[in-house]
């Protein structure tokens, strides 16, 4: 069956994924206004990326491996959870690549990711280069309405460890990720290889350590789950209120 955001012109998919409002994405937890919805949304994604590994999350590097992981952070939050979008993009004033370009843009990671056996193939001390590369591509596809930055992120982690490295993802700022984004889709993937060469390592004791303590985390979340996680929101009166975790967005910027 064709769902609303697959059907009509450009404008009518756009405005399908959208409420009434036009400016909150239509969503499953019922929020009501765009600060609502991120509070809710970044409570629940992280309690799923909390049990990523447990589903073996992804399975392969291509588009349905990106898919995969899509799905599962954000199937409580949206219905169209794991689908590429029907619409075009931007952040500011630079459009992400085209609805047309997105399958073939991941079968070229796809495919260079299988022919370095996911990078293990790859001499240690271009991995984290590598990495970039897939990055750039990856982020410059975009291939969701939502929620593109945290799969990616996951998407990154996932083929760095199977080569045995890490990425300190918390050792990249915003503004660093931004320009150095911006000016891999202009071209220059310098600061892109520079970011990555200072933020990827070999995954070390301290690695194992992090993966223990999540693997807990993952246990007691196992006896609460999203659900929960979405009642401890909603208990709190003032979540409406708060002021979000991450910037408002605007008209098309919804590519994080």
């Amino acid at each position: 069956m064709t769902k609303p955001w697959e059907q009509g012109d450009e404008f009518a998919r756009w405005d399908a994924y959208l409420q009434e409002d036009g400016r909150t994405l239509r969503n499953l937890v019922g929020a009501r206004i765009p600060s609502e919805l991120r509070y809710i949304e970044d409570a629940l994604v992280e309690a799923r990326a909390l049990a990523l590994r447990e589903h073996a999350l992804p399975a392969t590097y291509d588009l349905d491996g990106l898919r995969s992981i899509h799905r599962h952070l954000f199937q409580d939050v949206y219905e169209w959870a794991g689908e590429a979008r029907t619409v075009e993009i931007r952040k500011g004033d630079v459009f992400f690549a085209p609805v047309a370009r997105i399958e073939s843009s991941m079968r070229e990671v796809a495919d260079f990711v299988a022919a370095t056996d996911n990078l293990r193939d790859v001499a240690p001390a271009d991995v984290a280069h590598s990495l970039a590369d897939v990055y750039a591509v990856v982020n410059h596809v975009h291939p969701f309405r939502e929620g593109n930055g945290r799969t990616q992120r996951e998407y990154l982690t996932a083929l760095a460890r199977e080569s045995g490295h890490h990425v300190d993802w918390l050792g990249i700022s915003g503004a660093e990720n931004d320009y150095a984004s911006q000016a891999a889709r202009e071209g220059d993937r310098g600061p892109m290889r520079a970011m990555f060469a200072r933020a990827v390592s070999r995954a070390g004791a301290d690695d194992f350590d992090v993966q223990a303590a999540e693997a807990l985390r993952i246990a007691r979340l196992s006896r609460s789950g999203p659900v929960s996680a979405l009642q401890a929101v909603r208990a709190d009166a003032s979540a409406t209120y708060r002021g979000p975790a991450r910037p408002a967005q605007v008209g098309h910027d919804f590519g994080r």
